[in-house]
């Protein structure tokens, strides 16, 4: 079957690498939410207990009782179940397409499709979870205050765009100082400090979360890792899973490519 299905994958074709990508994504997030499912729920489970304790001993009147009754349609058996493994596939699939993408268009220079499906999960993978993380870690329930929720999204979407432009211009300086001729441990050393120097000052210019912490630091790190650890698990599956379907599928063409060759050329 894995065959057959290797078969299939042309990485030199964009429609062939988003489906193969989305595919494994799919199973990336799977996996991912099973890790989610062991790691984050225990936490969640937690934080909403204390807002609940803290709802019922606010003596006002709720104000959005149509909002409280429409979330409590979805039970948490289902979130935990259905909804956290559906969300994760699909966010897996999209995550692979754009994977293909990102890869894809870094094909210049860079005849190893291999190698640029990894170069593509680096700078995705640090994008959307490295370094929001570190700047704007996620929160469980009862952390947030709902009229900051716009605020605190604008600066997360901030900081996903701006760890992507920094890493797609990491890799065009790679190239760069590579075509200079400089020694691979030099060009290592350079690329990562610049990163890191300008990381650092993207940190320090963006202000910081709006919202305080009112519930136990303790729980609300455990569910930051679980967190992190979710996201880092959907990076790492798709992007060496995708990069075994191409690797594997390359070889593939170079075998059958060897066995036509003819003869004559052979001699």
């Amino acid at each position: 079957m894995t065959t057959n299905l290797l078969q299939r994958v042309d990485p030199s074709r964009l429609r062939s690498l988003v489906l193969t990508a989305a595919t494994v994504g799919l199973f990336a997030g799977l996996v991912a939410a099973g890790f989610a499912l062991v790691a984050g729920e225990p936490s969640i489970d937690a934080a909403i207990a204390i807002e609940e304790a803290n709802a019922a001993a606010d003596p006002s009147p709720p104000t959005s009782e149509p909002l409280k009754e429409a979330a409590a349609e979805v039970s948490r058996s289902d979130q935990r179940g259905v909804g956290l493994f559906g969300a994760y596939a699909l966010t897996g699939a999209a995550f692979g397409a754009l994977l293909a993408l990102t890869a894809h268009g870094l094909r210049r220079g860079r005849p190893d499709a291999a190698r640029r499906v990894l170069l593509a999960g680096i700078i995705l993978g640090g994008a959307f979870t490295v370094a929001p993380w570190f700047k704007y870690p996620p929160n469980p329930p009862a952390v947030g205050d709902p009229a900051t929720l716009g605020r605190r999204q604008l600066l997360y979407l901030a900081m996903i765009c701006i760890a992507a432009v920094v890493g797609l211009g990491a890799t065009i300086l790679s190239r760069r100082l590579r075509v200079a001729g400089w020694a691979d441990h030099r060009r290592i050393v350079a690329i990562a400090t610049s990163v890191a120097v300008v990381m650092l000052v993207v940190f320090a210019v963006l202000p910081p979360a709006p919202d305080p912490l009112l519930v136990p630091a303790t729980l609300v790190w455990r569910f930051r890792v679980a967190s992190l650890g979710a996201n880092l698990t959907l990076w790492t599956v798709l992007t060496l899973g995708v990069g075994w379907v191409v690797a594997e599928a390359g070889r593939r063409t170079d075998t059958e490519a060897a066995d036509h060759r003819p003869a004559a050329s052979l001699a």
